[in-house]
């Protein structure tokens, strides 16, 4: 069972995040940072783009995911500014599951499986206008809840 709610909403910056709050209102979501982010953004950035979020729309329900493959760095400072969830590669020897102690210290989790392309939506928002953004994952998300029996 994944720790991450569903949908999880891959944004690329503070239009898209504020685009799936609108959209998700209270239903939970797991909002994920670009990809790499924690190596090409670094963790501050998506914390503050998140505490930003939560602030603006204090009733969403979100799980802060930040991608940390290329950059195990970030995730030690995604913990420590208290974000839910960070994604890393799997290393061979005992650091994952020494970062992942640290972690469910603070709780917050460590995945080493990047959930499924088919399950993350991209909100397209570096490629997309503004306008488009809201309708297009409204209709996402009732595409998904036709689906449901």
């Amino acid at each position: 069972m994944s720790p991450l709610p569903d949908p999880v909403i891959r944004i690329h910056g503070i239009t898209g995040a504020r685009s799936a709050c609108r959209v998700m209102g209270d239903r939970a979501f797991g909002l994920l940072s670009p990809e790499h982010a924690a190596q090409t953004h670094g963790a501050q950035w998506f914390a503050n783009l998140v505490t930003l979020v939560r602030e603006e729309f204090q009733a969403c329900d979100i799980t802060a995911i930040l991608d940390c493959r290329g950059r195990v760095s970030g995730a030690l400072a995604a913990i420590e500014l208290g974000l839910d969830a960070v994604i890393v590669e799997p290393t061979s020897d005992n650091r994952t599951e020494k970062l992942a102690d640290m972690a469910r210290q603070a709780k917050c989790s460590v995945i080493t499986d990047l959930p499924t392309t088919g399950t993350i939506y991209q909100m397209g928002d570096d490629l997309l206008p503004d306008h488009e953004l809201d309708k297009r994952l409204r209709a996402h998300i009732d595409g998904l809840r036709s689906q449901m029996p």
